[in-house]
């Protein structure tokens, strides 16, 4: 004969306290659970996050070569003679070799720094609702980051007609060839 255990007491809840919720950790649910349920992001909305990006770093870049540029403009009235005009020539060469450089860094880290995030997303991705995930929906590593710029700077840029980024807009889950490279997705928020 089986012996039925005995009801739990009245108070059982407040011997036996539920365990804590766990706050949501990023990647979880939508992102993580189901990728299926992803809405990516196309050509245009990307298209326009990058012009909103262009007019972010443009401020820094413009401030860098003002600032150069004004030492360079400044010596440039006192030119007159022929060894003048190639030390002035000199200058400006050593200023874009030390400027350009710069700009490269400066874009470089502010794309992998802002994509490796928690956001996921540069300001202007942010600004129409996108970020960047792995393509399992996970975080980007700051690594993953650096190779999905560097793919979009130095590969994407060499096919013609600029496929490799209007692929974009024709790809099963709108990835550029960057994003193929770097095995990342651009989607909704």
């Amino acid at each position: 004969m089986s012996q039925i255990p005995p009801p739990p007491p009245p108070n059982w809840q407040q011997q036996y306290p539920q365990p804590p919720v766990m706050p949501p950790q990023y990647g979880a649910p939508p992102y993580a659970a189901a990728p299926a349920a992803w809405q990516p992001g196309g050509f245009w909305i990307r298209f326009v996050a990058v012009i909103i990006d262009s007019f972010v770093l443009s401020v820094p870049m413009l401030i860098i070569v003002g600032v150069f540029g004004a030492g360079i403009f400044s010596g440039l009235g006192d030119v007159q003679s022929e060894k003048d005009q190639e030390a002035a020539a000199f200058a400006g060469l050593i200023v874009f070799l030390v400027v350009w450089p710069l700009f490269f860094i400066i874009s470089w880290l502010y794309e992998a720094l802002m994509t490796s995030s928690e956001r996921g997303a540069t300001v202007g991705k942010r600004a129409v609702g996108l970020r960047v995930l792995k393509a399992d929906g996970t975080r980007l590593s700051f690594g993953r980051a650096t190779g999905r710029y560097f793919a979009k700077a130095m590969i994407t840029p060499l096919i013609p007609f600029a496929i490799g980024y209007i692929m974009a807009g024709f790809t099963d889950r709108k990835r550029a060839l960057h994003d193929m490279i770097a095995d990342t997705v651009v989607v909704k928020v």
